[in-house]
């Protein structure tokens, strides 16, 4: 195909739809235009081509000629500039209608699934203040937005970092995904850092002291937790800080300091220091009761996770008989809300503070039924499967992988298993219908069911559930 578009060019256009992580597209006849990071439906823009590949285009908006009749004021002041919530200025209900309609394409056009029923999306009960933990950046150069507060200094900033610069951040007041606690602890801990002389780090020089910023809440708790992770061992420096931040809301029961001599951008480190209060919070799924540690894994939409490990136990139906295997156990959500339908469950994990974690979290909920392996689930399963033969066979199988999927190897390690169900869960819908495929194959596996669930609002990210049965 010849393309009808040089590389460079100038051109106006209209967006026509959204694609699956959340690029706007148009169509010329049968060649498509992506446009990177930006675009909703309806915009008529000015774009530069910037790649052309095969039968289709990737550009960048250089202005917004006419907006959507679907545009809405984003409510967020930053939200041009941080790229997180990329669709805040579309009403929540189209957002939820893009994101069904791109599940759906992905199963019937990537999967070759034409058949298999889809559920309508579940939307969000609560499209802002969901998240139960966000992670802030400072910087040691301040990303300029439109109209910006030009008094603020250049050289600290404590925020979002923009998509357009990774050394660079957004300093910003409050974040509207991000609990309501926000809006008084970043201006009071940028404040207390610039008065005290604490410098941010430099990831290109490697230098400075504050590198992230951490703030976790137990929705049904109230409970928060603020993790300050620096590049120095120096937790004096922070107490008085902490005093402050008690001081100003009671219902802080944690303020810990990670400390990180890693020179990528991770908030994991190689040591944590207790600043105030427990070194963890907990929060409640159901009636159970779950211990939060600063690097515990835990979903971010608490209120939402209720709702997805109910459509868990809704389609996987586990009877009092019955052995579940949870692969990416994590800090044992899943597994343990299930525990108590089956004889046993058993939670396969390769971190070890999350095993750490799922143990406690079975004592704290009086749960005896439910066991937790340390297992390599990516690299261990090619050269040691033989080690999960010595354990129940499982009726069910729980997978829940990263945002890759799981591996040819794992594919097959369950299939060799042969499990009456399988529930998998996936944040990534694309890597999910690939491995979708393979499971299926010959005939083995057959979908029962999809059910996609909005555990993201604003994002191009959505959580699917999808059940198979063997035949």
């Amino acid at each position: 195909m010849t393309a009808p578009v040089k590389r460079n060019q100038q051109i106006e256009i209209t967006i026509e739809d959204l694609a699956f992580g959340g690029q706007g597209l148009t169509r010329i006849g049968d060649f498509v235009i992506f446009f990177q990071r930006a675009g909703i439906p309806g915009q008529q823009v000015q774009a530069r081509i910037k790649r052309i590949k095969g039968n289709y285009a990737e550009a960048v908006i250089e202005a917004v000629l006419a907006k959507s009749p679907f545009e809405i004021e984003a409510p967020c002041p930053y939200f041009r500039d941080c790229g997180g919530c990329r669709f805040q200025n579309l009403p929540y209900e189209r957002q939820t209608g893009y994101l069904a309609q791109q599940v759906a394409g992905l199963y019937r056009h990537l999967g070759g699934f034409e058949n298999v029923p889809i559920d309508p999306l579940i939307p969000a009960g609560e499209p802002l203040r969901y998240r139960n933990k966000m992670e802030f950046a400072f910087s040691d150069k301040r990303w300029l937005v439109k109209d910006d507060d030009l008094s603020r200094p250049t050289d600290f900033a404590l925020g979002l970092r923009t998509p357009d610069n990774f050394y660079k951040a957004i300093d910003i007041d409050d974040c509207l995904i991000a609990s309501p606690e926000t809006a008084i602890i970043i201006p009071l801990v940028r404040d207390f850092a610039r008065e005290h002389g604490l410098k941010p780090y430099n990831f290109k020089n490697h230098t400075g002291y504050l590198r992230h910023l951490m703030v976790r809440k137990g929705v049904a708790t109230d409970q928060l937790m603020i993790n300050f992770i620096t590049a120095g061992d120096t937790p004096e420096l922070l107490r008085p800080l902490a005093q402050i931040l008690t001081e100003r809301l009671p219902n802080i029961a944690s303020i810990v300091n990670t400390v990180s001599y890693s020179v990528s951008g991770t908030t994991s480190g190689e040591k944590t220091r207790r600043l105030a209060g427990q070194d963890y919070i907990t929060d409640k799924i159901g009636d159970l009761t779950f211990k939060i540690s600063p690097e515990s894994f835990f979903q971010t939409n608490t209120r939402m996770a209720k709702i997805l490990y109910d459509i868990v136990k809704q389609l996987a139906r586990p009877q009092s008989h019955q052995v579940i295997w949870d692969l990416y156990c994590g800090a044992g959500s899943i597994t343990l809300y299930l525990a108590r339908e089956c004889r046993e469950v058993i939670g396969l994990e390769v971190i070890v503070s999350a095993i750490a974690d799922a143990r406690e979290n079975a004592r704290i909920n009086k749960i005896n039924n439910a066991t937790f392996i340390h297992f390599d689930l990516e690299k261990q399963i090619r050269t040691d499967a033989a080690a999960l033969e010595n354990l129940p066979k499982p009726d069910i199988i729980i997978a829940d992988p990263p945002r890759g999927g799981l591996t040819p190897a794992l594919i097959a390690a369950v299939r060799t298993f042969q499990p009456a169900q399988i529930i998998y869960v996936s944040c990534n819908p694309a890597s999910q219908v690939r491995d979708l495929k393979d499971l299926t194959a010959e005939n083995s596996y057959r979908i029962t069911a999809v059910r996609p669930v909005d555990m993201f609002p604003h994002t191009p990210h959505i959580e699917v559930v999808a059940a198979l049965e063997r035949l």
